[in-house]
């Protein structure tokens, strides 16, 4: 199985089937190929970051991270150009951090990721664009076996809300897919949504249209096992704010209208009933010109004004008999009780270490809110951190500890 991450104005997913065949090591004689492990050179800069990725990566899982890009395992038919040293080691103790240490510590130390993890997880510094799609591949699953993450230049450990997006949702995503791959969901799963997936048309869809059908992104609209694995990697890392939000959004069922309004600005401007504007989402316009409201379905006059009951509340309308909200939560409860019977882990549990090791808490473990948003862990400073350091910084001491080792060469 082949699983590609893609973004168009949301992140998405495309998928291709593919054969792999397997072998005991008895059909065969010895390998033709040079099999010896070579130490690593002391003498080149990059030396510390192979030593944490063999230490941390290839030793403990048999994972191979490879940041110096390799042309034979990329996709020849696009222009991608190599990670710079410095996000690659962002990328490294961060996949390290976020992902398998959360794994190793609710997934049984290092066994759990022996036997799932993928064997290849390859990082691309450039993002992989599909022009004819007017799409952005964000990640690869491959078999099971390898992972590719795009974009890496763009890494920036300030922005947390576009990490979650462009990264960590796509390392969960496609590790969801490996999972699902090893050990296949319940069918029942692919019943809920049964005739409502839409495979050419998710990209037209916005989120909120998605959410108020009972998907937790557009994408997740395109077919079951896209479905399955947004469930998993949103509810892991979208936060509390981000999450509760979808909820909300999945309450409603949306559509969406033409306007003769050419902004924001003008079409609320314009409003003449208040409480209309309670029921409108977002104004949209497309890279054509072409302008959408985006509103929340509920009972309209002929001038597509709402209309009150006699409480004077607005009358909510559910055409297509789904309620979002409630089906996003069945979905989850079956990833749940999925995960927990096929891996012995707890989906919360992981959700929740990801949580607290990407947003500052109090003592009491309830998250920090400034200004509406979670605050970002990693860039505050250590507490008790006699140097200072932001939490980033220290993160990175786990490689810099290996400029102690290297040697210098004579020209």
């Amino acid at each position: 199985m082949k699983a590609i991450y893609t973004k168009l104005t949301v992140a998405v997913l495309l998928v291709a089937a593919m054969g792999i065949a397997s072998c005991s090591d008895d059909d065969f004689g010895p390998s033709i190929y040079d099999t010896t492990e070579y130490p690593l050179d002391r003498s080149v800069a990059t030396f510390p970051l192979d030593s944490f990725v063999k230490k941390n990566f290839l030793e403990p899982y048999n994972v191979r991270f490879i940041y110096k890009m390799e042309d034979i395992g990329s996709d020849m038919d696009k222009n991608l150009t190599p990670a710079p040293y410095d996000r690659s080691t962002k990328l490294a103790v961060l996949s390290k951090y976020l992902w398998f240490d959360v794994y190793d510590k609710y997934g049984g130390k290092t066994d759990f990721l022996r036997q799932n993890s993928p064997r290849i997880i390859h990082c691309i510094g450039s993002k992989s664009y599909n022009p004819t799609q007017g799409t952005e591949t964000l990640g690869v699953a491959e078999g099971g076996i390898k992972i590719t993450l795009y974009g890496v230049n763009e890494l920036d450990e300030n922005n947390i809300a576009y990490m979650n997006k462009y990264f960590f949702h796509t390392m969960h995503h496609e590790f969801g897919h490996i999972l699902d791959q090893t050990k296949l969901h319940p069918t029942s799963f692919n019943l809920l949504s049964s005739g409502h997936y839409n495979a050419m048309g998710w990209s037209d869809m916005p989120d909120s249209v998605s959410n108020g059908l009972g998907f937790v992104t557009s994408y997740a609209s395109s077919n079951y096992s896209e479905d399955l694995v947004e469930v998993s990697s949103t509810y892991i890392t979208a936060d509390t704010l981000q999450w509760v939000d979808i909820l909300n959004t999945a309450s409603y069922e949306w559509e969406y209208i033409d306007t003769e309004y050419k902004s924001e600005r003008e079409f609320y401007a314009a409003q003449d009933a208040p409480f209309d504007i309670d029921t409108v989402g977002y104004f949209k316009k497309s890279d054509n010109g072409d302008c959408k409201i985006y509103r929340k379905l509920c009972k309209r006059d002929a001038d597509g004004y709402v209309v009150l009951n006699d409480s004077g509340k607005v009358q909510w309308l559910h055409d297509s008999g789904i309620n979002g909200r409630e089906l996003i939560l069945e979905k989850l409860n079956l990833v749940r009780t999925w995960l927990n019977e096929s891996f012995q882990f707890s989906i919360d549990d992981i959700r929740r270490e990801v949580q607290q090791r990407q947003f500052l808490t109090e003592e009491d473990g309830k998250f920090v809110i400034k200004n509406g948003s979670l605050v970002n862990r990693l860039v505050q400073k250590v507490l008790g951190d006699e140097k200072g350091r932001t939490l980033m910084q220290k993160l990175l001491d786990e490689v810099n500890q290996y400029k102690e080792l290297m040697t210098t060469t004579d020209k």
